[in-house]
């Protein structure tokens, strides 16, 4: 790992880079004592570039506070924060745009994710940060989703872009987030409308069921660099990750979320089994610290979280808003 200070940054501050881009977070500490929203401010096209290349930068080290003090932060390096809507998991608002990352039973492992691609329109940046961290455990996991593109075949690739992926979801009543919460309204004939506007199929298969589902590309073209990558929720909502017992209790059709090619047949388990071993292997994980924020592409770089033990408090803001291209 190699270690230099960067004038472009100013004299105060350190990089740390991994041994490849992408390989693990960029790391930005200050050797000293620095105001961090005006230093953002007067660096974000610089940090724009960084992140751009790398995916992902840790800063480290900063006297932020708190979460208006994290919301004014971020937005000085990326701009006002997003709201949180077409939701999956509960999260709170605790200061304008700025959420609590998942709400999750901590003894529970989070699978690595990006944020938002099982939505038509999504956020490209996200950001953590270390309110409180845990006694034991609780580090975000993140990986780099090129890297995806390089573990399956050409002929496997192929076959996600000719198929797309479709997701199939059910909302029930008493089964995580119900259809008011996920869509921000209480009235149906505004939910159909945003169910409509995004391409989303529906059905009520009761008056406490409603049953989505929706097909969207597999890839995308950063906007950025131009690359294609990889940015679904496949491996996320797949039925692999399901205990037995639950699909056994569901039924597959009834499962919260499920994946499958865009055509509705299965993905293979050996595809699913890649992506898994991956995950399990390339992952890098970093021990919060109080005050640290992580930023990540979202098109880059997907992220989780490990159990904890211990009052953790991470919280997030969302940027950049972009829409899948077909």
């Amino acid at each position: 790992m190699g270690n230099q200070t960067a004038s472009v940054l100013g004299d105060d501050i350190k990089l740390q880079f991994g041994t490849q881009p992408g390989s693990m977070p960029v790391t930005i500490s200050p050797t000293q004592k620095i105001d961090f929203i005006q230093w953002a401010k007067s660096h974000k096209e610089d940090i724009s570039d960084i992140l751009a290349k790398h995916g992902a930068i840790l800063f480290t080290g900063m006297t932020i506070g708190g979460s208006k003090e994290f919301n004014e932060v971020f937005s000085e390096i990326i701009g006002e924060p997003l709201s949180y809507v077409n939701r999956t998991s509960p999260r709170d608002q605790v200061y304008e745009k700025v959420y609590t990352s998942t709400t999750y039973p901590s003894d529970q492992p989070i699978n690595l994710h990006t944020e938002n691609s099982y939505s038509k329109t999504f956020n490209r940046i996200i950001a953590f940060f270390c309110n409180t961290p845990a006694d034991k455990g609780g580090e975000t996991p993140i990986a780099d989703e090129r890297e995806v593109m390089k573990l399956l075949s050409p002929e496997e690739l192929q076959t996600f872009r000719e198929k797309g992926i479709m997701y199939e979801r059910n909302i029930i009543e008493g089964v995580g987030l119900d259809w008011q919460t996920t869509y921000q309204t209480s009235d149906k004939n505004v939910l159909h409308d945003i169910l409509e506007k995004n391409d989303i199929s529906y059905q009520w298969v009761d008056d406490y069921h409603l049953r989505l589902n929706w097909v969207l590309p597999a890839f995308q073209i950063h906007p950025v660099t131009k690359q294609e990558v990889w940015f679904n929720h496949m491996y996320f909502y797949h039925k692999s990750q399901y205990d037995p017992d639950v699909v056994d209790y569901f039924g597959e059709q009834s499962l919260p979320f499920t994946s499958y090619y865009g055509d509705g047949t299965d993905i293979e388990e050996e595809v699913v089994a890649k992506i898994k071993d991956y995950y399990t292997r390339k992952s890098v994980l970093y021990k919060w610290k109080k005050d640290d924020m992580l930023l990540l592409d979202n098109m880059l770089f997907s992220h989780g979280r490990q159990p904890y033990e211990g009052e953790r408090s991470i919280l997030a803001a969302m940027g950049i808003s972009q829409d899948f291209v077909n």
